[in-house]
């Protein structure tokens, strides 16, 4: 979507939906908004708990942002999204590395689809949005303003700096589809990378973020992937293993902010230095990841946490 009457009609249709949300257009940005939820959509809101802000967009961003969303359903007061920072691609001003990364393997009508997808289930569970430069004077005091105690990055798609990872007592920390232990699939396009090596597996890394990208100390990683169709053929499809790649996401996310839960019920401090996954999941669960792709069976375009997380707190 090129044509900022198209973009207007995004924005308009996000207002339509509940006359009292709010879309500020802050003049010291470069570019992007910040959409305010309606006051009948923060009545329920929970404000209590560890703060967490996610800076996530596509459908990987989205599972993590649904994840966060279920933990604050599940554990009642014990976490409290602030913020939801997104990439808009419908914005034409916005510097996302659009051209370079997974948006361009969809036509303008399912990019809009996405960003309406995420906005939507932010605003209707009363969080509050920015979709601007995170650079700016303007997000350093929004960044003071939500006060996060702890920050989830999943497939964003500008570099982050010192002064936002230095600010959450907690971290930051950035789920990324590439096994980046093996030094695979850094950057804008891990599956590109696995189509080039013709991998069989692959993983998803859990990192703490740095100022250069996919680059910070590892956390954890899942066990492997099978990103092979049936009967072990290659597929040079991109959205279909990165659909393949969402699996974990959930699991992984969910086992990340109830370690930090733990951490503030404690009164410790500290960031999450190690997770070891593979112990964690179990082996029904690694062997759903070992299996190989199904085209007749893919996945929701907006995928939603499974049902069988288990939220150890």
């Amino acid at each position: 979507m090129e044509n900022s009457t198209e973009r207007e009609k995004l924005l308009d249709s996000i207002k339509a939906h509940n006359k009292g949300r709010k879309i500020i257009i802050p003049e010291e940005v470069k570019w992007g908004e910040l959409l305010l939820p309606a006051e009948n959509e923060t009545v329920t809101k929970n404000t209590e708990g560890l703060k967490v802000l996610a800076i996530c967009s596509w459908t990987l961003g989205f599972l993590a942002f649904e994840t966060l969303k279920l933990i604050e359903k599940r554990l009642k007061n014990k976490i409290n999204i602030v913020g939801l920072v997104t990439d808009d691609p419908t914005d034409r001003n916005a510097k996302i590395s659009k051209k370079r990364r997974f948006w361009r393997y969809y036509d303008n009508h399912q990019q809009e689809e996405f960003e309406r997808g995420i906005l939507e289930s932010a605003l209707e569970f009363g969080v509050p949005c920015f979709t601007g430069d995170v650079k700016s004077e303007y997000f350093r005091d929004l960044l003071k303003k939500l006060n996060p105690d702890l920050i989830v990055v999943s497939a964003f798609g500008q570099l982050i700096d010192q002064p936002i990872i230095d600010y959450p007592t907690y971290g930051i920390y950035n789920v990324h589809p590439a096994d980046l232990l093996n030094h695979f699939g850094a950057g804008p396009q891990p599956w590109e990378d696995l189509i080039n090596r013709k991998a069989e597996t692959t993983r998803v890394t859990l990192h703490k973020v740095s100022t250069t990208i996919d680059s910070g100390d590892i956390v954890g990683q899942s066990s492997p992937i099978n990103v092979r169709l049936i009967n072990n053929e290659f597929t040079d499809n991109v959205r279909m293993i990165g659909e393949k790649t969402l699996l974990p996401v959930d699991h992984m996310v969910a086992e990340l902010v109830c370690r930090v839960i733990m951490k503030k019920k404690n009164n410790e401090t500290g960031r999450i230095d190690k997770i070891d996954f593979e112990h964690l999941f179990t082996q029904e669960f690694k062997d759903k990841l070992l299996s190989p792709i199904d085209p007749e069976n893919r996945g929701k375009i907006l995928p939603l946490p499974s049902d069988e997380l288990v939220f150890t707190v």
